[in-house]
């Protein structure tokens, strides 16, 4: 729908979400050391933990300017090419980190932080490309798990699997965020949320073929449990527990089209996309009465299902979404420009 998760709650568990992968794999591969080794000793594992985290965090920050650099700069024959060239700096991250012992995960995760924030070429197609290339491998990961789980072998240990579960879901999992908000300026419909949205999906999947690979099929059935408890009873309930709260804001419409110019990449111009919002000053005015700069163009206004075609006397109206051709160096501007509620001075 019109729904989206306010961007202060979005923001916490996308950061929390990011940092707690690599946390996670770390932790996984050092238990499975320790049983498998008893004699490491608690000081060598946290050195082990500062040097991953360090090097992953560095790794991530340097591979982050080479790939905005490199994908900028390097000249392929087919934009199609793009995507796979932003791939191969995050392969190249995780490995390259991983071999110095680092913690490849933060490494890229880190990398795609940099490398979304900044202005790259090509940039629609290649969000679209990874966000396509993100959902395919975790829907591979929920096959594997089905492939990896034997009926016989997963009966044998339901009711732990499921005990586990409830106290993830119902303790473990409140108590931590209640615990990391202390303190803070939180609302407790806001820890609720947060809460409830501690989704279990494709990374426990990966974690629990570690134990397997070690000869533990009793925690791989025992994680098949919290996986699939977690997907359909918080998966399902989300959005409605989050209308219910307050967490939910109303956001800008699914896009029934997409605007991008290809050809913008060589050049210091981009499309930028903007939503008219009620009351601000462009909404009710002709777009000729803005005080657009003449390098800028509205090129195309989405309006409901329809594609208006711009002219000076075109009235924008709130909820319309406008594609604007911008100098680089002015695209700030043009967007307080569009989307304030008072005047906005032109930089000189």
């Amino acid at each position: 729908g019109d729904k989206h998760v306010r961007q202060r709650l979005s923001a916490v568990l996308e950061a929390e979400s990011g940092m707690n992968d690599p946390m996670a794999v770390f932790l996984t591969v050092l238990l499975i050391d320790c049983i498998q080794s008893p004699e490491v000793s608690w000081g060598a594992m946290a050195l082990r933990l500062g040097w991953e985290m360090a090097l992953g965090g560095l790794a991530g920050i340097v591979f982050g300017k080479l790939a905005v650099w490199g994908v900028n700069k390097v000249q392929l024959k087919s934009p199609g090419l793009y995507p796979i060239l932003a791939l191969a700096f995050a392969v190249v991250a995780y490995s390259a980190t991983s071999l110095l012992h680092g913690s490849g995960l933060l490494a890229v995760y880190l990398m795609a932080l940099i490398l979304g924030n900044s202005d790259i070429v090509y940039r629609q197609a290649i969000f679209r490309f990874n966000e396509g290339f993100a959902w395919m491998m975790q829907i591979f990961m929920f096959i594997l798990l089905g492939w990896l789980a034997f009926p016989e072998k997963l009966m044998a240990v339901a009711w732990q699997g499921l005990v586990l579960s409830a106290l993830l879901i119902l303790i473990a999992r409140p108590l931590g965020v209640w615990l990391c908000t202390l303190g803070r300026e939180w609302q407790r419909n806001e820890r609720i949320f947060i809460a409830w949205a501690g989704l279990r999906g494709a990374v426990p999947i990966v974690l629990a073929i570690y134990p397997l690979i070690a000869k533990s099929q009793f925690i791989f059935n025992a994680v098949f449990f919290v996986v699939v408890t977690s997907a359909l009873i918080q998966g399902s309930t989300i959005s409605y527990l989050g209308e219910k709260l307050g967490a939910m804001a109303a956001g800008r419409k699914k896009m029934p089209h997409m605007l991008e110019l290809v050809s913008l990449g060589k050049t210091d111009v981009e499309i930028l996309e903007i939503e008219i919002e009620k009351d601000t000053a462009a909404d009710g005015r002709c777009i000729a009465d803005l005080g657009l700069p003449p390098q800028v163009l509205i090129a195309a206004i989405v309006r409901e299902q329809t594609v208006v075609t711009p002219k000076g006397g075109t009235v924008l109206l709130s909820g319309d979404i406008i594609y604007t051709l911008v100098p680089k160096k002015q695209k700030d501007y043009i967007h307080r420009l569009l989307t304030s509620n008072e005047y906005v001075p032109q930089p000189q």
